[in-house]
């Protein structure tokens, strides 16, 4: 077994058996600013009535519609772009207008426009060889199997080098992870997704230039498109991590879509060479099924019209460039699946390929364009997928009476009091967000609940740290909160309800506004207990389905290959029992709010 494999099952462990002490192998340094402290850009794309630019406000509502209707999709915002202007924006509650949003691996297709300008400069070519890139002091015998890996193998996802995503967690040096490794076959040949060969492209401009990739990017893309509101996290050697961990606003990641759609130019300069928007978009290589039947490009992936492709990353991220259309889509969500082909490109798709053929100019269609607008005000302000409450080994809630009484009698029931936690290491961060930011859980060991100024507060102590959560009713609130260091803002919504036993339930809707993550909380009330059902979003099936393809990627292992065939106590039964949903109860402790109270102020909502 590799080490990178053996790292991450030992991960996968600890988080199971709820020891998140020292848990990661990576060096944690507290990166991530808040929103708030960046300035805001003022340079926008400019707005027009869809009919204007040759669509129907019906065709762009609809698209907004079906993606709201389609709970797997879990969409936050849509943008889209016709000749420029932006026709439709839908910004789904409780995600801000125009807050910047995890890409995930959307961002491997800025990273690649950066390797095309390095090469345009003249600092790199396509064919230079990996290891005369890079300082020989880090080579290894093994290594010496990546003789023939060059640059343009990492653009295509054709390395076959074994150090993939587990790597992220084994090391602090992921450079020499990657040219330590093996390989699982012949560079060249056959597709194999790899984030740590976009990482690699991140190391080989950090190499060549001296400058991270954010460094690099700033004064030649990010700064002429005005994009002042974006943060990308770096690995433990401070390189950019390239492949994943920037944070961008849906708005910034339209006009580097629209940037590729007029081939690298704005205002009149030639930000990204041509020539390499044409080849990037190409299609070098073909993918497995699961991958889509399109094929893949230097960094990007081809999509369903003819000369369309798409910057991709997983849960939902996506930029959608239609040459042919002159069109631009993005969509930020928290979709429930991992892979390129998803429901949400199906749904697109629905609207804007196959047979679509647009006009230059409609008649305008006043109607139809403020049905648009009431569409698009409305899901800002109010979320309708916020489902009624249900419970866990109950077949029935009983809702007696209306909601501002049950809310009332809640809250009049909970106010004040708190509770010591049995189980400790749970913690509020889904466990998607503590890996991909290699920020962990200290445990939420107390919880309680008050009111100030008629508002009421989830409070918590997670390590020895204490938090208040502000919940709305009708709308949810937001808190930005810190956690270790980093800023995250947070959404709280709230339900309340008697279940069938007559005892008081409290469903809390827990969006983390800048991630594709989120938990609902259900909580019950039994005379001087409670009971905290925790799950979240992305749920065990996409979790499992994301580690079996990183664990195994390409390489096996008897430990692995036997774990993951258990039908007893399994590997997914654990997670989804004990971390991803897991049960925790609690005993009143009535000196625990006073205490509580004492040591920290009502957080400031937003």
């Amino acid at each position: 077994m590799l080490k990178e494999q053996q790292a991450m099952l030992e991960l996968v462990f600890n988080l199971v058996r709820g020891n998140t002490e020292h848990i990661s192998k990576v060096d944690f340094i507290p990166q991530k600013p808040s929103f708030y402290s960046l300035p805001e850009s003022g340079q926008k794309l400019p707005r027009s009535m869809p009919e204007e630019q040759g669509i129907d406000s019906d065709q762009v509502r609809g698209l907004m519609e079906d993606l709201l209707s389609l709970s797997k999709v879990d969409i936050h915002q849509v943008m889209i772009l016709r000749h420029g202007y932006v026709i439709g924006e839908c910004h789904y509650a409780p995600y801000p207008e125009n807050l910047w949003h995890i890409t995930h691996s959307l961002c491997k297709s800025i990273t690649g426009m950066a390797i095309g300008m390095l090469i345009e400069e003249g600092g790199l070519r396509l064919d230079d060889k990996i290891l005369g890139i890079f300082d020989k002091s880090v080579f290894s015998i093994r290594g010496f199997q990546q003789r023939n890996l060059t640059v343009e193998h990492l653009l295509t996802m054709t390395s076959r080098v074994a150090f993939n995503e587990k790597g992220a967690v084994a090391c602090n040096d992921w450079v020499q992870g990657f040219l330590d490794s093996p390989v699982n076959g012949p560079a060249g040949l056959e597709f194999e997704y790899n984030s740590m060969n976009t990482y690699m492209l991140s190391a080989i401009v950090t190499e060549i230039t001296g400058q991270s990739l954010m460094e690099y990017l700033k004064p030649r893309l990010f700064e002429p498109l005005g994009i002042t509101r974006i943060f990308w996290e770096s690995c433990p050697k401070g390189i950019t991590k390239g492949g994943w961990g920037l944070f961008l606003c849906p708005e910034d990641a339209a006009k580097i879509g629209q940037l590729c759609l007029q081939k690298g130019v704005w205002n009149g300069r030639q930000l990204i060479p041509r020539r390499w928007i044409d080849e990037a978009s190409t299609c070098h290589v073909e993918t497995p099924k699961q991958f889509g039947e399109y094929g893949y490009g230097y960094q990007m992936w081809m999509a369903g019209r003819p000369g369309s492709y798409a910057f991709n990353g997983m849960l939902g991220q996506n930029v959608m460039v239609y040459p042919d259309l002159d069109m631009v889509i993005v969509t930020n969500a928290g979709s429930n699946e991992l892979f390129h082909t998803s429901l949400l490109l199906d749904t697109v798709a629905k609207y804007f390929e196959g047979g679509f053929t647009p006009g230059e100019k409609l008649k305008k269609n006043r109607r139809a364009y403020d049905k648009l607008l009431k569409f698009q005000n409305r899901t800002g302000l109010y979320d309708t997928r916020f489902p009624a409450v249900s419970y866990r080994g109950l077949k029935k809630i009983l809702w007696n009476g209306s909601e501002s009484y049950k809310r009332r009698k809640l809250i009049l029931g909970v106010k004040g009091r708190f509770f010591k936690l049995k189980k400790q290491h749970v913690g509020l961060f889904p466990l998607i967000m503590q890996v991909f930011h290699n920020n962990y859980t200290d445990g939420i060991s107390e919880a309680g609940f008050f009111t100030k100024d008629r508002k009421f507060y989830f409070c918590f102590r997670e390590g020895e740290k204490p938090y208040c959560l502000e919940v709305g009713w009708k709308e949810a609130r937001i808190t930005e909160m810190d956690m270790h260091g980093e800023s995250y803002l947070v959404a709280v919504k709230g339900q309340a309800a008697f279940d069938e036993d007559g005892y008081t339930v409290l469903k809390l809707k827990i969006s983390f506004i800048e991630e594709a993550s989120s938990r609902l909380l259900k909580i019950r009330f039994i005379g001087e207990n409670i009971e905290m059902l925790w799950n979240e979003c992305p749920g065990k099936d996409l979790l499992m389905t994301g580690l079996d393809s990183v664990m195994t990627g390409g390489t096996s292992s008897f430990l692995l290959d036997s774990l993951m065939e258990k039908d007893t106590i399994g590997l997914m039964d654990l997670l989804m029992d004990q971390t991803v949903c897991p049960k925790v109860l609690g005993e009143e402790d009535h000196e625990a709010g006073e205490r509580f109270l004492r040591e920290v102020p009502i957080s400031f909502t937003l």
